[in-house]
């Protein structure tokens, strides 16, 4: 068990943060664990964000989400690796038009 410390990092935030006896998320300077939305905003989610479910559903989609910043890094990094390939395998393969399935239609009975 610990504190988060103001002028560290943050630590890895986990699904049941909001528990103290879970690990190293107790609030700084004030004596309780930290709230689902400083959670949220360690993880680089706005303020604004809305979450829905019970506490626990919160705090394990908060827990299990990548980290916002992460997120943009990763997507700003493969983005053009990804364009690049799909240009690529474009200029080589022709166009050929998708043929679709028909749609089952769901009947109800009676």
């Amino acid at each position: 068990m610990g504190r988060l410390h103001r002028d560290k990092p943050s630590v890895t935030i986990r699904t049941e943060f909001f528990k103290p006896e879970k690990g190293r998320y107790l609030h700084p300077w004030l004596h309780r664990p930290i709230t689902h939305l400083e959670a949220a905003r360690l993880q680089g989610f706005p303020e604004t964000f809305q979450w829905c479910g019970s506490r626990t559903q919160i705090a394990r989609q908060i827990g299990n989400a990548v980290p916002v910043g992460l997120g943009r890094a990763i997507a700003e990094h493969l983005a053009p690796l990804l364009l690049a390939q799909r240009d690529l395998h474009d200029s080589r393969t022709p166009r050929v038009p998708r043929v679709r399935k028909p749609r089952r239609r769901l009947t109800t009975a009676a």
